[in-house]
Formats: C-alpha cells, structure tokens, sequence
C-alpha cells in the first residue's frame, strides 16, 4: 500500500453493486463492505472487471484501509469510554457522544482508471467533527495507484494548476483564495482522475470555510499538458 492513511477504515459483507462506464473488456463490479460487520465504516470492494491480478491488487489496498479504519474505530470508542469518566462528560452527556465512520464514492469518469474517493468523519468533542476525503486512482491495466505526481511531473506542472484554480476561485467569495500562496497543490495533494483533467480535493479549511466540506475543484487537461 503506497498510500499513508490518515485514519482507519475495514473489511465484512457486501451491498450495492456498482458499475462503471468503462471498455466492456475491464469494466470493474464494485461492491461495498463494511469493517468488522461495522455499519458505519463502508468500503468499495472489486468483485468483477479487470484480471483477477489487477483485482487482488486494487483490493489488498481498499482491504489495508479498512484494517486502518477500523483500528482508529476502536482508538474512538476507547477514548469515548475514558471521557466519559470525566466531570465535563458526566455534565455534558449529548458532547460525549464520539463518533468514527468511513464512506466511498466512485469518482472517476475515465476508461483507463477506477477513482474512488474515501471520506472519513470524527467527532471527539465541541462544536463539530472533522473529516479528510482521500482520491484513490487504481490502473486498470496494472491495479496499482497513480500518485498525482504520476500526472503531474513536473514543478511547471503543478504551478500551473495553482494558478488556474486561483483565477478560478479568486473573485468567489465563498472561498478563502486573495492571493496565489493560498492555493497549495503539491505531491501530498488528493486528486480525482477524470477522463478530461483532474480534480484537486483540498481538505476542510485550505481554501473554504468548513460549511463548505471539501472542495473538489476541476482542472483541464490543457492546463497542465
């Protein structure tokens, strides 16, 4: 598993089948599993579509990341458990109320690659929770993911999507963006692949307010070809 997961997720039964508008010959079967019979922490699973390699690869990393999830499900409830002894708690009962949970979504648009994007949400205490949204890019020739400096090669490249989301965002008032230094897309950015460009998830509070979640803001291919 390349990728660094931030917080938990699992592994259990599966539900609602998915497929995607790609060529018949890989076109993946997507179903969702639950961590530990867990209800709250889904996560995709492949079942048809590309080679039984390319399946087991793309599913050792979704399977690695429930493993994750779930063990930070269980660092949750602990923690919930030990504030509960505490006088704040015993006072406040409805603010000790902890919470962990995992979503997916299938993102992506292109005939070369399955895009998820993972979410998790935690409320430990006060005035709300927070989450991160992961983009996940599997190769359908090969199950591996692309790392967005697999499409972005270059610092030209990447200054280039900076400066088409600034002028995209600069006179929006919903967002946080006067000046250029406050768009930051670098190696450790969350992407989408799509089939004409990308989308560069920033998490809460880089670019927007957190009422806004987390923006996913598209950028053409022409930007950075």
């Amino acid at each position: 598993m390349k990728k660094t997961w931030l917080i938990p997720l699992l592994s259990a039964t599966l539900i609602l089948p998915t497929t995607l508008s790609v060529d018949a010959a890989t076109k993946p079967t997507v179903i969702t599993k639950y961590a530990k019979d867990k209800k709250a922490l889904k996560y995709p699973y492949v079942t048809k579509g590309p080679s039984t390699t390319v399946r087991k690869t793309i599913n050792a990393d979704l399977t690695a990341f429930s493993k994750f999830a779930y063990q930070h499900y269980l660092e949750v409830e602990a923690f919930e458990k030990e504030e509960r002894k505490t006088s704040y708690c015993k006072q406040n009962p409805s603010m000790c109320n902890f919470t962990y949970s995992t979503s997916y979504k299938v993102s992506g648009n292109s005939t070369s690659y399955l895009t998820f994007t993972l979410s998790d949400y935690e409320y430990t205490g006060g005035a709300h929770g927070l989450g991160y949204k992961y983009g996940v890019n599997y190769s359908l020739k090969t199950g591996k993911e692309l790392p967005i400096t697999g499409v972005l090669k270059s610092s030209t490249q990447f200054k280039k999507v900076e400066k088409y989301i600034f002028n995209k965002l600069k006179n929006n008032d919903d967002y946080f963006v006067d000046t250029l230094s406050d768009v930051d897309v670098s190696k450790k950015s969350e992407y989408l692949m799509m089939k004409d460009g990308i989308k560069v998830i920033f998490q809460s509070y880089e670019i927007a307010p957190y009422s806004t979640g987390q923006p996913e803001i598209f950028v053409p291919k022409s930007v950075y070809k």
